[in-house]
């Protein structure tokens, strides 16, 4: 059975503290799960089977262990008065032809201040590679992302990863995250613990000796059928959606059906044919409605499509106990199937890219010398053009983006589905598109180990999200929504390890059972924790096996529970106060949950 809390304001307190990360000192009580010792340190609470808050601060560029680096420039472009796709992409294939120097980087090209309109997609897809503008402000350095009124133009303007850029921003009713490794089936081992805990770095394996201290494992934890109708997720309701322009793909790659659903959404989605299904098999499968108008869109939790994959590494090996990096943010059980780990490869992974100093924006309908981006009364209709602003794809590592304010996407302005990418100081102004699914997610997650900071968007729906299969830890810290349209939160079908801290939306937050939503997203996520986190309901569901945590976290907060920030007293407690500093400063670690940070950013715009 699944435990909810929903409330308005709710308190669990932890034991004051005094220091760097913090200087709250009148809260004296103690809480359940996390607590402060005598000398100022971090204390975790263990439940019955061990579970515990995990420790979040490996997120983000090479886990906090290292600086953003500043990249010299060997290539300067000035704004052409046309197009300007070939001549950026021209100067990032050639960077990367050039030798990668000791610590992985090719150079940086640098866009000269001025307005550079393009009319397609700019892709990174070679390691060590910086584009950089000259600022991001009005007078700075603008790409425009052209075309409109078709759905050729619904596309990403910049993409970080391995091979060309396909993000669409389209629906599939079947489509797979990919993550880009490949898994040595043939090293496997099973983990023999009868039970992992949330927040473990360490189990016993049954055949040790194949594995060495340093080796980068894969922790391999299935989605057993035992365990997906434990979890409830094998018998959503059915949702039967009216749906129109039907069409049947007979030819190509993906055969199948497409349809779209009806309420004026031009977003195409399909059911695919499996390879050898005939066509009759096909259409016996499909669940439309006898007259052929209504869908069945539900989508029952299929063994084996929600396994996960965490990336790790050993650290050391003591007789047939293997300990980890990072801890585990799901419990692996032996009545579910247990686990294994795995050697694995990540050929072609794209590493240290930075994005750093522009503005981007999508021009979304005819633009005018009063409105040079767009009709101003279409913003809520306006669906035909660039979807995305920037795309971290799934195969790629120790990424960057800062410094970016962005305008228009329909979909989000960064979307990060790799590992280690630190997202900082970025505004999302607002969204050109419909107001329904699908749409204006403004930050979002679907890798792991990543890390989105001080980030601000206007009239997001969900603006800091994670999505399907997530794998966790993400942390998502001092960021704030306004203008809000939906809830902020996990989504989608089965997000885990992920901190909210810090984060002000003006709709509910919530990590729950979203049953037949969508097309039958059912668990959204688990092993979320809330943390000093400001919005006026909280919706917290934990599923069977699962753990969620609310600290700290309402709708009229006086003051913040000690320490102010969870992530960045894990920072602290791992790597010192001078990676603290590099992370946040003290002014802006003693003004947490003023967001003032918003107005250095924007200088004399205006946001909220």
């Amino acid at each position: 059975m699944k435990k909810k809390i929903s409330f308005s304001i709710f308190f669990l307190i932890i034991q004051s503290c005094s220091n760097e990360v913090g200087n709250k000192t009148n809260i004296k009580n103690e809480f359940d799960y996390i607590s402060i010792n005598k000398t100022g340190n971090l204390v975790y609470h263990e439940d019955e089977k061990g579970n515990k808050i995990p420790d979040f601060s490996y997120v983000g560029y090479h886990s906090g262990e290292k600086p953003i680096p500043k990249i010299p420039t060997l290539i300067t472009l000035k704004a052409l008065p046309k197009d300007n796709t070939k001549n950026i992409q021209t100067a990032i294939d050639r960077l990367g032809q050039l030798t990668k120097d000791k610590d992985g980087f090719r150079g940086a090209i640098l866009l000269k201040k001025g307005i550079y309109r393009v009319s397609g997609e700019i892709s990174i897809n070679k390691s060590g590679i910086v584009l950089r503008g000259e600022g991001n402000t009005n007078n700075g350095t603008i790409l425009v992302a052209t075309g409109y009124d078709d759905i050729k133009y619904r596309r990403t303007l910049i993409s970080i990863g391995p091979g060309i850029n396909s993000f669409s921003g389209r629906h599939k009713y079947a489509e797979e995250t990919e993550s880009g490794i490949i898994v040595n089936q043939n090293s496997g081992t099973n983990i023999i613990d009868e039970y992992v805990p949330i927040g473990a770095k360490s189990f016993k394996v049954s055949s040790p000796s194949n594995y060495n201290i340093g080796d980068k494992i894969i922790v391999f934890r299935p989605s057993t059928k035992e365990w997906i109708s434990y979890i409830g997720c094998d018998n959503l309701k059915a949702k039967w959606d009216p749906i129109k322009n039907i069409r049947w793909v007979k030819k190509g790659k993906n055969k199948g059906l497409y349809y779209l659903r009806s309420g004026g959404s031009t977003s195409e989605y399909r059911i695919l044919k499996n390879k050898n299904e005939s066509w009759e098999e096909f259409k016996n499968r499909l669940p439309l409605s006898s007259d052929g108008k209504k869908l069945n869109i539900t989508r029952q939790w299929q063994p084996g499509a929600y396994d996960f994959y965490f990336e790790r590494k050993i650290v050391n090996i003591v007789t047939d106990k293997i300990f980890i990096d990072i801890p585990i943010v799901h419990p692996i059980e032996n009545r579910f199937g247990g686990g294994k780990i795995y050697h694995y490869s990540n050929p072609g992974r794209v590493t240290e890219v930075g994005i750093e100093n522009l503005r981007l924006v999508s021009e979304f309908s005819k633009p005018t010398k009063e409105n040079p981006y767009g009709n101003p009364e279409k913003i809520n209709t306006a669906e035909l053009h660039a979807w995305n602003g920037i795309h971290i794809k799934p195969n790629s590592e120790n990424i960057w983006i800062k410094n970016i304010i962005g305008n228009y996407f329909g979909w989000s302005l960064v979307s990060a589905s790799g590992k280690k990418a630190t997202i900082q100081d970025c505004i999302n102004l607002g969204h050109a598109s419909e107001i329904t699914g699908g749409r204006r997610y403004s930050f979002m997650i679907n890798g792991q180990l990543n890390l989105i900071q001080r980030c601000a968007t206007n009239a997001g729906r969900h603006e800091f999200v994670t999505q399907q299969k997530t794998a966790g830890p993400n942390v998502f810290v001092d960021c704030i929504g306004h203008n809000s349209k939906s809830l902020s939160g996990p989504h989608h079908r089965y997000s885990v390890g992920t901190l909210f801290d810090n984060v002000k939306s003006e709709k509910p937050m919530e990590s729950r059972f979203r049953g037949s939503s969508g097309t039958g997203h059912g668990w959204a996520g688990s092993q979320t924790c809330f943390y000093n986190c400001k919005a006026p309901k909280f919706i917290v569901e934990s599923p069977p096996g699962g753990v969620s945590w609310v600290i700290s976290s309402g709708d009229n907060q006086d003051s913040l529970l000690n320490p102010v920030s969870l992530y960045y007293k894990q920072v602290q407690e791992r790597l010192g106060n001078d990676v603290l500093r590099r992370l946040i400063t003290k002014e802006d670690i003693n003004n947490l949950g003023s967001y003032k940070w918003v107005k250095r950013i924007l200088k004399n715009e205006m946001f909220f």
